[in-house]
């Protein structure tokens, strides 16, 4: 009897031991900015064909700048990569095609086309602040639905 208890003590134990090990806490954390919390807000000027870093702040982005950066859709004809550390491929933001300006306006709803194209924007994005991103890629869909990477654009 004592030599079964023994037994199941001695191979018990072990478990025991590194179950305390197995229960580490694991932290998630959300890949979409949201407007209660800082983020960095990175502001790039670009034309159709090249973009240059304007500016990179650490704030609450706004209602607006959410709603028009989401991930890659069917729909977009530019978009943002985002690399952290080591180089290390984050994801990819859809910016629609921030180069033609759809009309807001009561009285256009009879025209062809409800906008027009335009030569340069100021392009906001919001990443999460836990991200840290170290460079960007800008990408341009062809005729053929692919991705093209036009400009890296490195944070020094």
């Amino acid at each position: 009897m004592i030599k079964k208890l023994l037994l199941t003590i001695v191979f018990a134990f072990p478990f025991f031991i590194h179950s305390d090990d197995i229960k580490e806490t694991k932290q998630l954390n959300k890949i979409h900015a949201n407007p209660f919390n800082d983020s960095y807000i990175v502001v790039f000027n670009g034309s159709p064909e090249s973009f240059s870093l304007d500016k990179i702040t650490i704030d609450k982005p706004k209602e607006r700048t959410l709603k028009k950066v989401k991930f890659l859709t069917d729909e977009d004809t530019y978009a943002v990569k985002v690399f952290g550390k080591d180089g290390k491929f984050i994801y990819t933001l859809g910016i629609g095609n921030p180069f033609y300006a759809n009309y807001q306006h009561i009285g256009y709803e009879d025209r062809l086309y409800m906008g027009g194209p335009v030569s340069s924007a100021k392009i906001e994005i919001a990443i999460p602040l836990h991200i840290e991103p170290t460079s960007f890629i800008i990408s341009k869909r062809d005729m053929t639905g692919k991705f093209k990477d036009i400009q890296e654009i490195s944070i020094q």
